[in-house]
Formats: C-alpha cells, structure tokens, sequence
C-alpha cells in the first residue's frame, strides 16, 4: 500500500495530464451527442444519443472522482506517510560482555580525599560518547534504565550554547542503528521532546539519545539513556 501511494504522488503531474485528455476527449463527445439529439428526426436516433450522453458523463464523473483522490493521495496520505514513525528489529550482540560492578561499601576511601562529582545518570556504552548534563542537557522523563510501553511520552531539557536544534533518537543496543523519534528547535526546559510509538517493538532495552546542534547543523553535545521497553498487555 505504501509503494502505491508513493507512486501516485511521484507521478502527480502525468496523472493529472492523463486524466484531463480524457475528460476533454469525453466532454467533446457529450457535446457532439447533444447536437446529434437535437438533430434528430426519429425516436432511435434521440435516444442513441441519450445513451452516448450518459456513457460520457459516466466517464466524465469517473475521471472527476480520479482527480479528487489523486489530489487527496499526493497532498496529504504521503506526508502522513512520511512522517510515520519507524521502527528497528532489536539485535543481539554475542561479542558484548557483562561488566562487573563493586559494591562502593565496600572500597575505602581516606577522610581527607576530595569528593568525585556524582555523574549524570546515563548510558555506559564502549565507543559511544555521552555528556547528560542537568539543566543543559538531559532526558528528565523517563530515566536512564526505566521500564516503558506503549506511547511514551519524553520530558527533556535541550539549553546548549549556539543551540541551533535538537534530534531525538532510539536504537536497539549493539552497534547503533538511530531512528528518529522527533526533532525541532528551540530551548527545553523539562518539556515534551518527542512521542515514542513502541507497540511494534520487541521487549527488551533500547539507546534513546537526545542530540544537540549548533547553528552551522553539527552536533554539539549528546545525552544518551537506555530504556526498557516493556511487553505490551
């Protein structure tokens, strides 16, 4: 279904022409049938040209209806098409390896140590660079490991020197295969960033990664979460 509707709005224009010729060659022949009826001394005559008038018209009713949804097709199905959200088939990565995590009870630090800074919650991945920053920088909802279905709805804050625009992206984990959720412009502070449709997907955790551009279009700064999506009931 999808190929036909991209079809039809590629080919709009010949269509169009297509089904005008006709409808000018039909008109001619209305018109013709009208003068044969008008001419006409005996009753088979005037009504062979009836039928020829309402073959005609038929046709000429026929091609409006063609137009009409042509016109439908190519103005709005393909944009709705367009901006339907797409969805990737999750991949198991064999060459991946459980990472083991100490107890922080259990390491001792001296009593004149100089704090770390608590990083930001968000996505340790090998090979993908992620800097969520609060107040700059982040996906306030849901939260970096949390369990969704359904349509879920993404609160975020997007407020980058030389912010340009935002992209808002997911993918299954493994080598990364982004698929866009949403984009737009502007500064977000804790606000609607994007709409993710997960019914089609499969179970399990996704990268869900909220990008930054600057004014030229390059990326300037990433946050990256994982989220579980759950199965739906």
């Amino acid at each position: 279904m999808d190929s036909v509707i991209r079809f039809l709005a590629e080919f709009e224009a010949p269509i169009y022409i297509i089904l005008g010729i006709v409808a000018v060659i039909f008109l001619r022949r209305i018109l013709l049938a009208y003068e044969e009826k008008n001419k006409a001394v005996f009753g088979l005559e005037r009504e062979a040209a009836r039928r020829n008038i309402a073959a005609a018209a038929t046709v000429l009713i026929l091609v409006g209806m063609l137009t009409a949804g042509e016109f439908v097709v190519a103005t709005f199905l393909v944009g709705e098409l367009d901006q339907a959200p797409s969805y990737a088939t999750p991949t198991i990565d064999k060459l991946m390896t459980p990472t083991a995590t100490l107890d922080p009870s259990l390491i001792e630090v001296p009593e004149d140590a100089t704090p770390t800074p608590t990083r930001y919650p968000q996505a340790e991945v090998e090979g993908l660079d992620t800097n969520c920053e609060a107040g700059v920088l982040e996906i306030n909802k849901p939260q970096h490991n949390d369990h969704a279905k359904g349509v879920v709805k993404f609160e975020g804050t997007v407020n980058t020197a030389s912010l340009g625009s935002y992209q808002f992206d997911f993918s299954t984990m493994g080598e990364p295969n982004w698929q866009t959720i949403s984009a737009g412009s502007g500064v977000k502070i804790e606000e609607n960033i994007g709409n993710w449709y997960t019914s089609e997907l499969l179970p399990g955790p996704y990268l869900v990664r909220l990008m930054a551009l600057d004014n030229q279009g390059m990326e300037s700064d990433v946050c990256i979460i994982i989220i579980h999506v759950d199965e739906n009931d």
